[in-house]
């Protein structure tokens, strides 16, 4: 038995859920005379458009003074260009999605990945430095796949989130052998310093949650703790 709200595994015998409070419905018993939460589903909440605009103006501000600031201290660009950037990446990370009714993951995260990707670009080439091809952009490339990734599954694909929660763990520390070996390659660090450990995290915690998700008891139990 399911809640009608929000979907979570309910117990028998519940007379509420116990993470949203709807009442439950049971189709084998009587009808109640209401089976809908008092307030609107999150799906169907307006934009914040007033903080939208609020953080907007705010931005615009911060960009406007750190200019003027950075000229009128060194009468040129110097540091102003990594400030105004930065200001420009918070805005499209944090700011942008509240412009949007229903602002879609796996369209924002690889629109932040590619904002990230053009602010470190830029970070690389003011310094003189040639490691964005051997080093940030298969960080950043990588780290899109996994997180538009893992966002489409959960969003998509209804039952076995354990499975998926499990993959991903396993597959996050393989990420960070990747970022380790890259780091290697690109500024000829020691292989095998630190990312062997996260690995090793990672993928214990991922096959406990594969192994949980082959157990029946253990999986319903767990749905039930943490609403999966």
């Amino acid at each position: 038995m399911y809640c009608v709200k929000c979907g979570v595994r309910l117990p028998e015998g519940e007379e509420s859920c116990p993470l949203c409070g709807t009442p439950v419905w049971n189709p084998e018993g009587e009808t109640p005379v209401r089976a809908y939460p008092d307030s609107m589903p999150s799906h169907y909440r307006e934009a914040d458009l007033p903080g939208a605009l609020v953080m907007t103006v705010l931005c615009l501000i911060a960009e406007a003074v750190l200019l003027t600031v950075c000229l009128k201290l060194y009468g040129e660009q110097s540091w102003g260009g990594y400030a105004v950037l930065g200001v420009l990446l918070f805005y499209i990370v944090a700011v942008l999605p509240r412009w949007f009714r229903h602002p879609k993951g796996e369209i924002f995260v690889p629109v932040d990945h590619a904002a990230a990707a053009l602010y470190v670009l830029y970070v690389c080439v003011r310094t003189g430095g040639s490691w964005f091809m051997s080093f940030a952009l298969p960080v950043l490339a990588c780290s899109c796949l996994l997180s538009t990734a893992m966002i489409c599954l959960l969003k998509y694909v209804r039952r076995g989130r354990l499975y998926i929660f499990g993959g991903f763990l396993i597959l996050l520390g393989g990420f960070t052998v990747l970022v380790e070996f890259l780091e290697h390659i690109s500024f000829g660090t020691v292989m095998f310093q630190w990312s062997l450990y996260s690995l090793s995290g990672f993928v214990i915690a991922g096959l406990v949650l594969l192994v949980t998700a082959l157990i029946p008891p253990l999986r319903h139990e767990l749905e039930k703790r943490f609403f999966i």
